[in-house]
Order: C-alpha cells, then structure tokens, then sequence
C-alpha cells in the first residue's frame, strides 16, 4: 500500500485532517516520510509520549527549507493515535499542560501547534492528536534537545530523514548552520526607472460601445430579411438537400445571436490590443533597471511590481500583430457539408483574438484590485545592473497626473527576506481615440505585408 494523500497544500480543516488519518489508516508501515510520521499509542503526561512527540517536532523543525517546501507548503505532521489498519485514538490534554510537558525537551520552540481531531472508522469516535510544525525557514537557529531522555543527552539535534527521525549526521549540522547563519543575509537591491512613462488616455469605453453596437445592429439586421429553410423541409431525394443550396442556413436564429456575440468579443479583445500597439507605438515602453549594490551573488531574484487596477499592462513584441476575428458569414449563405458533431470540434481549432506572449516575459494578473506584473528572475553578481524586459503602461482617465505611485518587491532565493520599496512612474498625456488606433494597427499590417 501507498500513502494515497494530496501533499500539495497544507493541512487546514477537519475535512483534510481526516483525509490525512485516512489515508494513513490505508498506508503500509513504509510510507512514512519526510513531513509525516505517525505513533500508535503516545500519552504525552508520561515522560516517554512527551519525548517521543519532542523528539519529532524538533527533527521536522531542523530541516531545511528548500527541502521542506516540496510537500504540504513546508509543513510537517505527526499524527498520535493511528496507525496502519487501526485507529486507536488518544485522550485529549489541556493545551497548556502539553506545551509544558514538551516545553521541557524542545525549550521555547513554539513553531508548532496541534489539535485533537475526532474519527470515527465505524467503531465509535475516537480523538487522534495532530501536531503541525510550522515550515521551517532561512536564518532559523539549530533546535537541539534541551533535556536528558534515557541515553539521549540536552544538546542532541535531531533530524528528519525519509520514514525516520534520528540525530543529525555531519552533513546536516554544516546545513543547519548555513541555514542559521543566512540570518545575517537579506536580500539587497534596487529597482528605478530607465526610460519610458505611463500613457494617460482619455475616455474611450463609449467609443468601443459604439463601434461594438453599430456592428451587432448591422449582422443582426439579416434576421430580418432573410429566413433560412427549416432543416428536413426541403424537396428531393435527400432530406440534407437544403444544407446545400443557396438561401439555406444550417445556424438558427439563436445559434446566429451566439456567433455574433463571440465575434464581438473577440473584436472587442482585438481593439483592446490595438489600443496597446498604438500606445506602444507613441510613447517609449516602460524599462526598469535592477541593481545588486552587495557584495554577495543573488539567485533568481524576482521583482514584482504593483500598480493601481486603473494602469493597463501590456506585454508584446514589435513584430506582433493584432490577430482580428472573422466577420461571421451572411445569414443565408452558411452551409454545412458535414455533420453538426464537428462543429465544436471546428471552433476548438479555431485562432484566438490574440495571441499569448513569451513565456519569458512578464506576467501580468490582477488582485486584489491592483495591477501585478512580475518579471522573470534573473541571477545577479556583485555590483551588477540588468535591465528588466519593457512593457508598455497605459491609464483611461478623466483628469492629467503627474505621476503613477506604484511600489515594487524583489525576493532571491538564496538569501531571506524581501526588499520593498515606493516607486514613482512619470506619466504622458497622450491624445488618442480608438479610430485611430484601430487604423495604426491596420497600417502596421498593410506594411508587414509588404
């Protein structure tokens, strides 16, 4: 048998608490790891139970945190009073008096916590106590044992290893101290401007509704004059005659209402992005620059800079064109030659809007109601300058500003900490309407073309 359980988050709620009992109920004797371990029959009052469970926190607590990250989002678990195949459960301790117990062997370590959690396996509910030991992290202290237990002496560092928890060997010890001693380093760099500015644009949500109505109005209009043939109506040897003739249509009314609506939202998208080459086109990209002023190499540091949600991003190349959808085909002439059943086969295949850029530019979300963009990380010397990759800003706004207050982060991997700090980015009202955006970036294919 396997350890059949989802690792990939933590262990939060009574629903994913008793999954984790169940799928140890269901496990065989080898499946313990390195963020899970279970006991039979612990009582914590005893001197033996406190020991034992110590002696488990402090082995997931000495691990290192790259290492922990892997499973449960750096968290480890014990589990008292479970077993393979059987569930024999614990009684339940006042929390203080179990913080003292242990409190004895494991000193003032408090990144831990448990609980006791009730399951029943169709014998009756019993309590099975689960403690969760906190991911450990960079500039974290050694935890050794603080009190003698049988021929285990106060000092004796314990270590978490695949299915068992013993004193840390050699190698572990030169890790844990590197561990402890990337206390002192925190990552160090600065971010600013290089080139570019925020586009200030006027309003343009009435013009894209505009153009976006006139159009529906105009391929709706055809509901009107024309009335495609009911299927199955028409005359000849062949039920599927009318599919092929001329004032036929295999869509229906409804079908035809769909079909315009995603054309429109893909021309919607369309113009959105020829906004975005337009405004690229006029006003430089903004460039930022990231700078290592230390004296220590930095490991994929990334930076994360946040904008209010009114800035729009926009990642693209200078080749990229804007991709505009197909104009639906005239109601009355649509003909179908094959089966219905491949249809969405058909619109599966069929080209987006846009399309998606690099895989190594920058990423663009929106949350919690601000503009996120990260960029790729990048590893940096001593002393060094890179220039992050350019995108393009823009705001719809009523009234001019002088500056966009943004603010930036930068985390590295191989030292803790994050820098964070205000940015200010320059702005430039721009005079643009959505008629001639949408011409620039009909030019600009006309030239590509060429």
């Amino acid at each position: 048998m396997t350890l059949n359980f989802d690792a990939d988050q933590p262990v939060v709620g009574l629903k994913r608490q008793r999954a984790l009992i169940e799928a140890v109920l269901n496990a065989g004797s080898a499946d313990e790891t390195r963020w899970l371990e279970w006991k039979s029959r612990l009582d914590v009052s005893k001197a033996e139970g406190a020991f034992t469970v110590s002696k488990a926190i402090l082995g997931f607590a000495n691990r290192m945190p790259d290492v922990a990250a892997q499973w449960a989002g750096g968290h480890a678990y014990l589990l008292v009073g479970v077993e393979e195949e059987a569930l024999h459960g614990v009684a339940p301790h006042d929390i203080e008096k179990v913080d003292a117990w242990l409190g004895r062997y494991i000193g003032d370590f408090d990144r831990y916590q448990f609980t006791y959690v009730p399951f029943d396996n169709g014998e009756g509910t019993r309590h099975v106590m689960l403690v969760d030991v906190f991911p450990p992290r960079w500039g974290d202290p050694i935890h050794p044992l603080r009190k003698e237990h049988q021929n285990f002496y106060p000092g004796t560092v314990f270590h978490r290893y695949a299915g068992k928890t013993t004193p840390a060997r050699a190698a572990e010890i030169d890790a844990l101290t590197e561990r402890a001693r990337r206390a002192a380093k925190r990552v160090n760099v600065d971010v600013a401007p290089v080139t570019g500015t925020v586009a200030l644009l006027p309003p343009l949500a009435d013009r894209r509704n505009h153009i976006l109505d006139s159009l529906r109005k105009d391929l709706m209009k055809q509901l009107d004059t024309v009335h495609p043939r009911k299927r199955g109506a028409a005359s000849g040897p062949y039920s599927f005659a009318a599919l092929y003739t001329a004032s036929s249509d295999y869509r229906s009314a409804e079908e035809l209402r769909q079909e315009v609506e995603q054309y429109l939202n893909d021309f919607d998208q369309a113009m959105q992005r020829s906004l975005a080459h337009a405004v690229r086109a006029l006003v430089e990209p903004l460039t930022l620059k990231l700078t290592n002023p230390g004296e220590d190499n930095l490991t994929k540091v990334e930076v994360v800079l946040s904008l209010p949600d009114t800035v729009v991003a926009h990642v693209a190349d200078d080749d990229e064109e804007v991709d505009w959808p197909d104009r639906p085909k005239e109601y009355g002439t649509g003909t179908m030659p094959i089966g219905a059943g491949m249809i969405a086969g058909m619109a599966a295949l069929r080209s987006p809007a846009f399309s998606l850029p690099s895989l190594h530019a920058p990423d663009v979300t929106q949350e919690d109601g601000r503009t996120i963009i990260r960029f790729d990380p990048v590893d940096l010397r001593p002393h060094e300058t890179v220039t992050l990759d350019p995108i393009t800003l823009y705001s719809i706004q009523d009234a001019a500003a002088d500056a966009v207050a943004g603010k930036w982060r930068a985390t590295a991997t191989n030292v803790s900490g994050k820098e964070e700090r205000p940015l200010s980015l320059p702005t430039q009202r721009l005079e643009l309407d959505m008629s001639t955006a949408i011409a620039m970036a009909e030019d600009a294919e006309d030239d590509s073309e060429a």
